[in-house]
């Protein structure tokens, strides 16, 4: 189990950020239709190997900190009392338009990559650039990223 104390995030969540990332950002991938994943593994396996999702479900369309709420809740009852899960959503977003006026062109959504454990109070996330086509250009930098809501 992780300390909440450590300000820096196991390099479990950055091992799982950059194994999702190359998968997803591998040449040969679309992701226009993607529809985002939920997933939520038993933080042990993830630690032996064993990369086996207990929860695998697209997210909400509309994301609300009552479902952020309620996917760490079912995350907890899933993986059971006496483990740590560690969560990841992936998600199509699109940046702010860069240009402006009515020729800009229109910014190329990204594929959103967050993990974190619910015994940690810092999660990992990045991004994956596509082109218009939904193929993966470019594969982010990972991220900290600060969670107000850390169990344990």
């Amino acid at each position: 189990m992780f300390s909440t104390l450590d300000p820096q995030p196991p390099q479990l969540l950055h091992a799982v950020y950059a194994r999702l990332s190359r998968r997803y950002g591998a040449p040969g991938v679309r992701l226009a239709d993607f529809a985002g994943r939920w997933l939520v593994y038993r933080t042990v396996d993830l630690a032996a190997g064993l990369e086996r999702a207990v929860i695998d479900v697209e997210p909400p369309r509309h994301d609300t900190v009552e479902g952020l709420a309620e996917i760490e809740s079912r995350a907890e009852f899933a993986v059971g009392e006496d483990h740590d899960a560690t969560l990841v959503l992936m998600e199509l977003t699109s940046r702010p338009r860069t240009g402006h006026g009515p020729h800009a062109a229109p910014n190329p959504p990204v594929l959103t990559i967050t993990v974190w454990s619910l015994a940690h109070s810092m999660a990992v996330t990045g991004d994956i650039e596509l082109d218009v086509a939904g193929t993966p250009v470019r594969i982010g930098t990972a991220a900290l990223l600060p969670r107000a809501n850390a169990r344990r």
